[in-house]
């Protein structure tokens, strides 16, 4: 048995006369000297260097090869402040730049009504390599859905999934690459022991996220037996509180009434807040394949009683002028409610002396 070593590359190699076993030389390379933290230093605190990259520049940097591992080691030993593990790895895995943040508040809303209904956030343990993804049976709703992340390059439409009675229909995903502004949206929207899905306290009930949850998850329903509408949010996977104590509260302030289905777990929007609710997110939809979910009955646009009047004596009054014959207006098909456009609400006021 012969022994030769080779310091240019630090292997050795044991050789005998039928074979030549080649085994790496158990040496791990330290960073010890004034210029090799020095250099560490800048490369990771101000060129914001993953330490992928400084292990790929290492011996350039350091004049020996270090791993990745071995930097991340130096860097607490040298007392140098690391980045959260999971915004590291978004670093390493993305071509995007890691340093620009692209969250805004109108990002916010868009992200908040996309997680509120089909979209969801993929990542590994600890919110490794987050990243937006949605996966429905739509071509022209998934990519509407990631047409607000572009700044994330999301990835070409993917058709896949088999045709067959439980599954009518292909579906089609997109994903965008990983980036540390998304592993900070996982972070505020998945936690527990699962780190499933939960609505954040600060969660945006606005024009553009309640437009995207309703494409997403929401409904025009007709109640045949009580003859009316309402808009449904298909909410049963939130815990209960998230709802009554975040979702509904949020939707109350903006002037809708709404109820939980403790049958289902959904949030029902009632029909006397449907007008409201349809001049908030709009009432034409951004995308043709869901044009139906805003083909709501003309009485439905109509103002109601309830939002003109303040008191019982002014409703008794608005009342006596319609049968009286002093007041135009038209009824819900029930028979049970006054409806007035704005020119008749208007008129209506001033019989009443409403400011």
């Amino acid at each position: 048995m012969y022994l030769y070593i080779d310091t240019k590359y630090k292997n050795w190699y044991s050789i005998d006369i039928k074979k030549l076993i080649k085994k790496k030389m158990p040496v791990k390379p330290k960073i010890y000297s004034e210029s090799q933290i020095a250099n560490l230093r800048k490369s990771y605190i101000d060129d914001k260097m993953s330490t992928t990259d400084i292990s790929e520049k290492s011996q350039e940097l350091f004049g020996v090869n270090v791993s990745s591992a071995i930097i991340y080691k130096e860097l607490i030993r040298h007392n140098i402040p690391v980045r959260n593990k999971s915004n590291s790895i978004s670093r390493a895995k993305s071509t995007l730049d890691p340093d620009i943040n692209h969250i805004n508040e109108g990002l916010i809303e868009w992200i908040d009504g996309f997680l509120l209904g089909d979209g969801c956030i993929n990542f590994a343990n600890n919110y490794r390599n987050s990243r937006f993804r949605i996966g429905t049976s739509s071509p022209e709703w998934t990519q509407y859905a990631m047409s607000g992340f572009l700044m994330y390059q999301p990835s070409n439409l993917k058709k896949w999934g088999k045709i067959d009675e439980k599954h009518p229909n292909h579906l089609y995903d997109i994903a965008t690459l990983t980036h540390p502004d998304i592993v900070h949206q996982a972070e505020r929207w998945y936690s527990g022991p699962n780190q499933s899905k939960v609505v954040p306290p600060d969660v945006r009930i606005a024009p553009t996220s309640m437009l995207l949850w309703y494409l997403g998850d929401g409904s025009l329903t007709y109640i045949k037996d009580c003859n009316t509408y309402v808009v449904r949010f298909a909410t049963c996977a939130f815990p209960v509180d998230n709802l009554e104590n975040i979702l509904m509260p949020k939707l109350r302030a903006l002037g809708l009434d709404c109820s939980r289905d403790e049958s289902k777990n959904d949030i029902r929007i009632k029909a006397a807040s449907i007008g409201r609710f349809f001049d908030i997110i709009g009432h034409k939809s951004p995308i043709s394949c869901y044009d139906y979910k805003f083909d709501i009955p003309d009485w439905l646009r109509l103002i109601r009683l309830s939002d003109i009047v303040q008191n019982d004596k002014q409703r008794w009054m608005a009342q006596y002028y319609y049968k009286s014959g002093q007041l135009e207006c038209s009824k819900s098909p029930g028979g049970r409610m006054l409806l007035f456009t704005e020119d008749q609400a208007k008129k209506l006021k001033i019989k009443l002396g409403i400011a």
